[in-house]
C-alpha cells in the first residue's frame, strides 16, 4: 500500500485537519494533518486502543516545524460509528485511562540512519493485538525516543513496524540511549519467549 502521495496531498489541502474514508474491505482510512505535540502518536494510539480500534497499517512522517501528515488503516472492532470518533482531538489530549498492556516482541532490529541525521531505525515484529503499538510507543517515551517516521503494516496476524527515532527537538539519541533501548528490547522479546515458549 502506498501512502506518500495521498500524505503530500493531506499536506497542502489546508493547515489541520482530518477525513475518514470507508475502504472497499470494510475498514476506515484515517487522515490526519496538522502541527502536533510531542507523543502525539503515543496520545493517538492509545486513544484508539480504547475504542477498540486496530491499526491495521499506516504512516506518518513529521515534517518542518513539527507539522506532521499521517494516514492510518483502522479495524473498526466493535463495529461503532467511526464516522464519529474526532481523531484529531484523540491526537492532541493525553491519554491515561486506559492500561497499556505489557510490550512483547518476537524480534526487532535496531540500525543508525544512513541519511547523516543520525536517528535510530526500529524495525519490530509482534503478534497484532489491540493496544501492541501504544506498548511500543510508551516504551519509547520511557527512554525519551519520539517517532520522526512510522510505518504500520500487519502481515497474517503480525504486526511489521518500522520507526526513525529522534530524541527531543529532533536530536540523535546518545550512543547510551541506543544501549538501554537494545537491551529493554531484547529483554521485551527474551520474556515472550519464556512466556510463549516453542513446541
Amino acid at each position: 500500500m502506498t501512502h506518500d502521495a495521498r500524505l503530500d496531498s493531506a499536506a497542502t489541502t489546508s493547515d489541520s485537519g482530518f477525513r475518514i474514508t470507508q475502504t472497499a474491505h470494510g475498514t476506515h482510512r484515517v487522515e490526519l494533518w496538522d502541527v502536533m505535540p510531542v507523543g502525539w502518536l503515543g496520545n493517538f494510539t492509545r486513544a484508539t486502543s480504547r475504542h477498540s480500534l486496530d491499526i491495521v497499517r499506516g504512516v506518518a512522517r513529521r515534517g518542518q516545524h513539527a507539522r506532521w501528515v499521517a494516514e492510518f488503516e483502522v479495524s473498526d472492532v466493535l463495529h461503532a460509528n467511526v464516522e464519529r470518533v474526532d481523531f484529531l482531538a484523540l491526537a492532541r489530549e493525553a491519554s491515561v485511562d486506559w492500561a497499556i498492556p505489557a510490550l512483547e516482541l518476537r524480534s526487532f532490529d535496531l540500525e543508525r540512519s544512513s541519511d547523516g541525521e543520525g536517528a535510530l531505525v526500529l524495525t519490530v515484529r509482534a503478534r497484532d493485538r489491540i493496544g501492541f503499538l501504544a506498548s511500543l510507543l510508551e516504551h519509547l517515551a520511557g527512554l525519551v525516543l519520539f517517532p520522526e517516521e512510522i510505518r504500520i503494516d500487519t502481515f497474517r496476524n503480525e504486526a511489521h513496524d518500522v520507526l526513525s527515532l529522534s530524541s527531543v527537538g529532533g536530536q540523535s539519541p546518545a550512543p547510551e540511549i541506543e544501549a538501554a533501548l537494545r537491551a529493554s528490547l531484547t529483554l521485551c522479546t527474551r520474556q515472550r519467549g519464556s512466556l510463549f515458549p516453542s513446541t
